[in-house]
C-alpha cells in the first residue's frame, strides 16, 4: 500500500460541493503551475478532447468564478 507523506493537493465532492485543500509546495507557488499544466493534459486525456477545450473551460472559470476560496481553519 501507498503512503502520502507530502501532498500538494487533495481534491473531493462533500455534499455536492467540490473541496480543495492545498498544502504550500516547499519550492514555492511555481510549482503549482507545473501541476496545473499537468493536469489539463491528464483531464484531456482521459476525457478524449483536446488541451484547448480544457484550457477554454478554465479560462472561463478563471475569469469568471463560480465558487469562492474559502480559507479553512486547521483542525
Amino acid at each position: 500500500m501507498m503512503k502520502i507523506e507530502k501532498p500538494l493537493v487533495v481534491v473531493f465532492e462533500n455534499d455536492g460541493s467540490i473541496q480543495t485543500h492545498l498544502y504550500p509546495a516547499e519550492r514555492g507557488y511555481e510549482q503549482y503551475g507545473i501541476l496545473i499544466a499537468d493536469l489539463v493534459r491528464h483531464v484531456a486525456n482521459a476525457f478524449k478532447v483536446s488541451e484547448d477545450e480544457v484550457w477554454e473551460w478554465v479560462d472561463k472559470e478563471r475569469y469568471h468564478q463560480t465558487s469562492p476560496v474559502i480559507e479553512l481553519k486547521p483542525c
